[in-house]
This record gives structure tokens, sequence and C-alpha cells, in this order.
């Protein structure tokens, strides 16, 4: 089973809230077990990183985290194997800072693959750590289904 790690996830049937993610878990098929999405909108960040952890201590398998913060940083913490999956704001934060830049070089270091959701934001990544991180980093877009959005 893998465990799918994210803050942003839809914790009703009217929630949009992370909807492209149990939209493309639903299309793969496999098993999954989200954490993280209900313990964050209720705890300050450390609280949220050190639930969350706990949770992680729990379960077996791959983890996939959305954003390098703050679900990056709890896989990372984790000593687990984890997918990273750079959804765009996580990526345009690191271009624009040394301080998150420099948090974020461990995370990607021990990430297994960084996933993309497409070109622009890997393009912005390349330009910020150049092809140090090309060996593992893939670009997958996200299914959409454009009558949502019309």
């Amino acid at each position: 089973m893998v465990t799918i790690l994210t803050h942003n996830f839809p914790t009703s049937s009217t929630d949009n809230s992370g909807i492209f993610i149990k939209q493309l878990w639903d299309t793969i098929g496999l098993p999954y077990e989200v954490i993280g999405h209900t313990t964050f909108r209720n705890n300050s960040l450390p609280k949220y990183i050190a639930g969350a952890k706990r949770e992680l201590k729990q379960r077996q398998g791959l983890i996939v985290a959305y954003w390098i913060f703050p679900a990056g940083i709890i896989a990372w913490l984790s000593g687990r194997p984890y997918i990273l999956n750079c959804v765009g704001l996580d990526i345009f934060m690191i271009a624009r800072s040394r301080l998150l830049s420099w948090i974020a070089i461990p995370i990607l270091n021990k990430a297994r693959e960084l996933v993309f959701i497409g070109k622009y934001p890997m393009a912005v990544f390349r330009e910020r750590f150049g092809e140090k991180y090309s060996h593992k980093s893939r670009l997958i877009y996200l299914p959409v289904d454009s009558r949502v959005f019309n």
C-alpha cells in the first residue's frame, strides 16, 4: 500500500481541496492511504509535523509526499523511502529563497524520485539546481478533466 502524505486532500465529497491528488490516485487504481490532511488544518506546523511523523511510524511501504514543505520534511524525517511530488508552489518558494533551498537539499537528495507536474515548474527547478537532480526527475502531467474547469 502506498502512503500519500499531504496537507491538501479532500475531507468530504464536497471538499475540492487537493482533489487532483485524489483523482490521480483513484485513476491509478493502486491501494493507498492518506495521512496528514486532517491534522494539518487543526494544528501549528510543529505539531502537524510531529503528528504526521507519528502516523508514518504506524505504516509500511513507500511514501508519496506532495510538496517539499511540509510533506517532504516529514518524509525525510521518517527515514523511509519516498517519492517527492513537486507541484509548483514549493518550487517557486525554493527558487526565491536561499534559506529554503538550503533546507530543501537534504530532502531532495534522499527522495527516490522527483515528480514534476508540468514543464514550467521543472524548468524553474532546473534553473535553481541545474542538472544535479535530472537523473531522478520525472515529468508526469496530471490527468485533468477540462469540463470541470470550463
